[in-house]
């Protein structure tokens, strides 16, 4: 019976030592300034703003942003959030969401900058088909007017000296 108390206590101690082990780290980790919250939320404004004008350059571009649109609204609702947070004073939680918000916007102006250049060269690419195209049908029409003239004005001149004039008494 004094084995089992004595594994009671010491397993009733650990557990007091780790939950106030874990309230106090918790209270350590809660605890951020208003000034923190406020430079976090600057910089997930920074970060969303830079990626929306990205994203807008794409688009303006040609590019298909509707990926690109999923993520950054994503990140505009995070950084709402921290908003929020930081008006109702839950400075950890406006911190949370403003990281959130600059991880969902993370590598978005790369990406927007790579369907942009993609999106130029492929306006490029059809620009020089459709002005090859368009020179080659106009070549071929050219030259088919060409032969279908020398072909009808031969057949012409042939008809016409067949012809055997006729008087005719009037």
């Amino acid at each position: 019976m004094r084995v089992f108390s004595r594994a009671l206590r010491t397993l009733l101690v650990s557990l007091v030592l780790f939950a106030f082990s874990s309230l106090a780290m918790t209270g350590v980790c809660a605890l951020v300034s208003e000034s923190e919250a406020e430079l976090r939320i600057g910089e997930a404004e920074m970060a969303v703003s830079s990626a929306y004008v990205a994203v807008l350059e794409a688009e303006r571009s040609g590019a298909n942003v509707s990926v690109l649109l999923i993520k950054l609204n994503s990140g505009g609702s995070f950084l709402a959030e921290a908003r929020m947070s930081y008006r109702n004073g839950d400075f950890g939680s406006a911190v949370y969401y403003a990281d959130l918000s600059v991880q969902s916007v993370g590598g978005l102006v790369e990406e927007a900058e790579r369907l942009r250049a993609l999106s130029i060269d492929e306006f490029k690419e059809r620009s020089f088909q459709t002005v090859t195209a368009s020179s080659l049908a106009v070549v071929l029409i050219v030259l088919g007017s060409v032969y279908g003239w020398r072909f009808f004005k031969r057949r012409y001149f042939e008809k016409v000296l067949r012809m055997k004039p006729e008087v005719v008494k009037g």
